[in-house]
C-alpha cells in the first residue's frame, strides 16, 4: 500500500480499535463497515450529511485503501440500498447525500421513498468548478436553502452552521470535514468509517482543536 494512503501516519499517533471512540462532548465515531449492523449511537443523529463512494469502481477503491475485502464488489446497487436502509434506521429530519452524475437519479428515487421534500444542488469538489458533483437533500419539512454551485466543502460549512440540529451524523465520515465543522459550531457529531487510517486523521484534528481551546 502506498505511503500516501497512510494519511500522514495519524493512525500511529491515534490508533483505533473496533470499539467506538468517544470525545468529551459526547461525539462518537467508529471503524465500521456499512454492511454490518448499524451502531446504536448513530441513531443520535437528527441531521445527516454523507459523501459515500459514487460508483462501483470508487467503492472497490475504498475497500482496497482500507485493506479490506469487498464482498459486494460486483454490485454498487447493494451498497447504496444499504446506505438508505441505514438512513431509514437513523430517521434524521433532514439528510444530505453527495453523489456523482452516474447514480444521481437512483439517489433521488431512494431519497423520495423517505422524505416528502427532495431537491438536489449542482456542486463541485476540491474547489474546482470543473469537478462536478451533486448534493441531494431530503427533508420532512419544506425548506430550500440556496446552495447551488457552491463547493461541497462550503455546503458542509453552511449546513453545520445553519441547519437546526443537535447532532449530525455521517456514515462515511472519512477524515472529518463534517465532524470538524460540527465541532466549530459547538454541535455533536456521530460517524462511521471503513478505513481506520482515515478515521484517525479525524480524531487527531478534533484533539488538536480541543487543545487549542484550552490554551
Amino acid at each position: 500500500m502506498s505511503d500516501k494512503w497512510n494519511y500522514g501516519d495519524a493512525y500511529k499517533r491515534y490508533p483505533l480499535t473496533n470499539e467506538p471512540y468517544e470525545f468529551p462532548d459526547g461525539s462518537i465515531v467508529k471503524v465500521h463497515d456499512i454492511f454490518n449492523p448499524l451502531p446504536d449511537f448513530m441513531k443520535k443523529a437528527d441531521l445527516m450529511f454523507v459523501d459515500p463512494p459514487w460508483n462501483l469502481s470508487n467503492l472497490n477503491t475504498f475497500y482496497t485503501k482500507a485493506d479490506k475485502i469487498d464482498e459486494h464488489k460486483d454490485s454498487f446497487e447493494a451498497f447504496y440500498k444499504r446506505l438508505f436502509e441505514c438512513i431509514s434506521e437513523i430517521k434524521p429530519h433532514t439528510c444530505y447525500v453527495e453523489i456523482g452524475k452516474e447514480h444521481l437519479a437512483d439517489f433521488i428515487v431512494d431519497m423520495r421513498k423517505q422524505y416528502k421534500y427532495v431537491t438536489f444542488y449542482n456542486s463541485s469538489y476540491y474547489h474546482d468548478k470543473y469537478k462536478i458533483c451533486y448534493i441531494v437533500r431530503g427533508s420532512k419539512n419544506f425548506r430550500k436553502p440556496r446552495l447551488d454551485y457552491m463547493d461541497e466543502e462550503h455546503i458542509i460549512e453552511w449546513i453545520c452552521a445553519n441547519e437546526d440540529y443537535e447532532c449530525i451524523g455521517d456514515l462515511c465520515i472519512g477524515r472529518g470535514l463534517v465532524a470538524v465543522n460540527a465541532y466549530k459550531n459547538n454541535k455533536r457529531f456521530v460517524g462511521t468509517e471503513l478505513n481506520h487510517k482515515r478515521l484517525s486523521v479525524l480524531v487527531e484534528k478534533i484533539k488538536k482543536m480541543e487543545s487549542e481551546q484550552k490554551e
